[in-house]
């Protein structure tokens, strides 16, 4: 993972999604919420990069249909970390597009799992 120093490196290349990241995707995606098909559309073609020592990704622009949400954040979940704090993932769409999947811990922690999928529990507002 990278370390935040890296943050705003501007030599730090946009990369595919790891199998991992799609995974997390679609269980995020799995729920309806207005835009999502759309989003979905942004997904597929993705690339992005690290932002944190949690895994959390900024998304690269997109040239797809932008995705007509009701909200900045359209869906998150939330797991367990190991030692049991919560871990909370939040998918951000601005103006239509894919712009960070933000993963962060209550006690603003480093996250020491991995995250699961199967793990996740869904909620959209």
């Amino acid at each position: 993972m990278s370390s935040p120093s890296n943050l705003s490196a501007p030599d730090q290349d946009f990369r595919p999604l790891s199998e991992l990241e799609r995974q997390l995707l679609a269980a995020l995606l799995s729920t309806e919420f207005s835009g999502r098909d759309a989003v979905a559309e942004q997904v597929a073609v993705a690339s992005v990069r690290e932002i944190d020592d949690n895994g959390s990704l900024e998304f690269a622009p997109s040239d797809k249909t932008p995705a007509e949400v009701v909200r900045r954040i359209p869906v998150e979940a939330e797991l367990d970390d190991s030692d049991g704090v919560t871990i909370h993932v939040l998918l951000h769409v601005v103006d239509g597009f894919l712009k960070e999947l933000e993963v962060y811990r209550d006690d603003s922690g480093r996250v020491q799992r991995v995250l699961a999928p199967g793990d996740l529990r869904l909620m959209v507002l």
